[in-house]
């Protein structure tokens, strides 16, 4: 899988950008082990989870996918053991949710990536008091890779408008969020998805004039690879605002996407932005990314942190000790969503959570 991924980014003159492997590679028998007392520190309640499905008229657009919820047993936490690369989020399948209501994030994974990627953020932030909601975006993720569905792209934002009010209006979730504190963040592409939440716009204009010649964005051969805005119809569904005035705050992790945005529409966004980028810049130009992003949204709205020595991929998951040579002997190029990716990328998690945690309770 990672390598028709790796085909497809390097056949464009790109970088591997925001993939994700899925979980369902390096498979093995599923052992669940019991949390320590450090797993728990710091925790109100546990990490419930479960999968979600989005019911309403987009039957052609099926969106599913997992909710976080806070649980009244912190002490239970378990760990699945299903990857050799990966290691698995905590979580307690049979937990039931505590007395709500709670603010609601909904997270947006990167290209062809997947709702496991921010796993380890549903987790966390489940157990300091937050539902979080996460699907897998059809077209664009490892699960569900269509061309019509990727050149579509403005749908992305539009998954995440139905994936509220499906939790708000239709779910057995609803008494559990408070509807004022509604906040959406994504990695990487997913980070693009939610600013066009927050109410910026694609710049067709824009787009032509940046991608041309050499050392492109990321994000210009991936748009071309997906035949994004090439006619006349597709440029104005690209165009058109997809602001959702219930999202209050947004949070982009590392986005990719930035050149390609009106900056007339950044200047104008009224909600706060947190925008974290990685000091390591070892997939995405911070000078044309997250750093022009937060140059130009308003300087009241925008808290922009380069992360020291964080890459591209630790905003994902924990890799195991023998991921990265698993990956490099079975994938080869691919092991870099292993660099630095145990301990090391454990404390730049804690970091991560940290700024979220103060940004969304400011």
């Amino acid at each position: 899988m990672m390598c028709r991924i790796t085909r497809f980014i390097r056949s464009r003159g790109l970088h591997l950008t925001a993939i994700a492997i899925t979980l369902t590679v390096f498979m093995v028998p599923s052992v669940f082990s019991s949390s320590s007392a450090a797993d728990n520190a710091g925790s109100t309640y546990g990490p419930g989870v479960a999968e979600l499905e989005v019911t309403d008229s987009h039957t052609d657009r099926p969106l599913s996918g997992e909710i976080w919820f806070p649980t009244r047993t912190p002490e239970i936490m378990n760990r699945a053991d299903k990857s050799k690369v990966w290691q698995m989020a905590l979580a307690d399948k049979s937990g039931e949710p505590a007395d709500g209501p709670f603010p609601l994030l909904i997270v947006s994974h990167g290209m062809y990536g997947n709702t496991f990627n921010q796993a380890w953020l549903g987790s966390e932030l489940s157990r300091r008091g937050f539902v979080v909601a996460m699907v897998n975006h059809p077209g664009t993720s490892s699960f569900l890779r269509d061309p019509d569905q990727a050149r579509e792209l403005w749908e992305r934002p539009i998954d995440i408008s139905r994936l509220i009010s499906h939790l708000v209006e239709d779910s057995g979730y609803k008494e559990l969020i408070d509807t004022d504190r509604i906040y959406a963040a994504g990695h990487s592409l997913g980070g693009f998805t939610v600013m066009l939440l927050a109410g910026a716009e694609f710049d067709t204009g824009r787009y032509k004039s940046v991608c041309v010649g050499k050392d492109l964005p990321v994000a210009c051969g991936v748009l071309a690879g997906w035949s994004v805005a090439e006619t006349s119809a597709d440029q104005r569904e690209m165009e058109a605002s997809r602001k959702d005035p219930r999202v209050l705050r947004v949070i982009s992790l590392d986005l990719g996407g930035t050149p390609v945005l009106s900056r007339e529409s950044l200047k104008a966004l009224d909600i706060p932005v947190l925008v974290l980028g990685s000091g390591r810049a070892d997939m995405l130009n911070q000078r044309v990314e997250s750093r022009a992003l937060a140059n130009v949204l308003p300087t009241d709205k925008v808290r922009h942190l380069e992360l020291e020595d964080a890459g591209h991929f630790d905003f994902m998951g924990l890799c195991k000790p023998d991921g990265y040579a698993i990956l490099k002997e079975h994938e080869p190029g691919d092991e870099i969503v292993c660099v630095k990716g145990g301990k090391a990328r454990e404390r730049q998690h804690q970091r991560i959570v940290q700024e979220i945690l103060d940004f969304l309770r400011t």
